[in-house]
């Protein structure tokens, strides 16, 4: 569980939203719908907020800017691997759940038992959105008793040396690994020398007998243009490729997405900041992207799923596997924090990858 340190307390439940404030929001870049921070600024005009936007690429330059004195953001978007250290050094607020009065909304996994297992009684975040990584392919350029979906272990479909040059994974270590663990039945959190050690062994076969490539943008762009054929994928990537991605790529249904049961899964956050000057205005932001229409709204904007409400979002029916259902939290397999020795083990394995595949 994380702590909560005597001069970093939660706010009163009794706190009333800042008159004239500004509400600094600090998010991934294309994670929030415009029309949805517009929203709260008309539900809320009564108080006669504003609302101020900064963007950031990756968590290590957010987690820098958070050091810095200038850096007042009221909201912040951690990952799961980031909370721990941003909230034990001082700079995420605990949350006030009585001004959260949509956590209702969340699905089971997040409100049963003791909460989820990165944040235990939700005392520094709360879900933002939900996916899983699975594989993506082209239907017209992988045959039918080729295709992920159709194979007994679906992951083999990066192997098949017949797309040789036209197969991509991500540039990340985590999801890199982990995909080939599992592929190999193995734990995708171990930090047992010799799994690992095989895994990243399959990788280095992967860069030599199908010249993998490896980017952050394949399932936005090449996938969707043909230049790949098979690609490593988040689901929420392949949904928000349709509206960011290449143009009109997914306007036949050519790009096909596929989740194998009990793969990875994950979940990105929302939290408040200690340094934000508008302790209860962030609340009430927070509370409003719990809030079921909403929420729903942003997903059509940026693709990526929330966890709330009854009902699944609506996808075109050869996307449906990029949705996921309640019950998926809890089959499927987060990517957990590894200790220092473990993650160094994997980080020195991608690093061997990666040279392989520069040479």
């Amino acid at each position: 569980m994380l702590s909560i340190q005597e001069n970093n307390r939660p706010i009163d439940a009794r706190a009333e939203i800042e008159r004239g404030a500004t509400l600094r929001i600090y998010q991934w870049r294309d994670y929030l719908a415009a029309d949805v921070v517009d929203s709260f600024a008309r539900r809320h005009a009564a108080y006669g907020i504003g609302v101020a936007v900064e963007s950031f690429t990756t968590m290590a330059e957010a987690a820098e800017r958070l050091r810095r004195p200038d850096a007042t953001f009221d909201v912040f978007f951690p990952t799961i691997e980031a909370l721990p250290g941003l909230a034990a050094a001082g700079l995420l607020r605990p949350l006030t759940h009585e001004l959260l009065s949509n956590l209702s909304n969340l699905w089971p996994y997040f409100l049963e038992g003791s909460g989820p297992f990165y944040d235990v009684g939700q005392r520094y975040s709360v879900p933002y959105t939900v996916y899983s990584t699975g594989i993506g392919w082209r239907r017209d350029l992988v045959r039918d008793g080729d295709a992920p979906a159709y194979l007994k272990n679906p992951y083999d479909a990066f192997w098949n040396e017949r797309y040789r040059g036209a197969v991509g994974i991500y540039d990340d270590y985590r999801e890199a690994i982990a995909m080939a663990l599992i592929r190999r039945g193995e734990d995708p959190n171990t930090g047992e020398e010799g799994a690992v050690d095989r895994a990243v062994d399959d990788l280095l076969a992967l860069a030599e007998d199908v010249d993998v490539e490896i980017s952050a943008e394949g399932a936005y762009e090449e996938l969707q243009t043909g230049e790949y054929a098979v690609q490593q994928a988040w689901s929420g990537d392949i949904l928000s490729a349709r509206r960011f991605g290449a143009s009109g790529a997914d306007d036949d249904g050519l790009v096909a997405y596929t989740w194998p049961r009990g793969g990875i899964v994950g979940c990105d956050l929302t939290s408040i900041c200690s340094n934000g000057r508008n302790p209860a205005l962030a609340h009430a932001f927070l509370d409003h992207l719990l809030d079921v229409r909403v929420a729903f709204e942003n997903f059509r904007w940026n693709g990526y799923q929330p966890p709330v409400g009854d009902e699944p979002p609506v996808v075109p029916s050869y996307l449906d596997d990029a949705i996921l259902h309640p019950s998926d939290l809890t089959e499927g397999r987060f990517l957990r924090p590894l200790g220092p020795e473990a993650d160094a083990r994997w980080r020195v394995g991608w690093q061997r990858v990666l040279e392989a595949r520069t040479r």
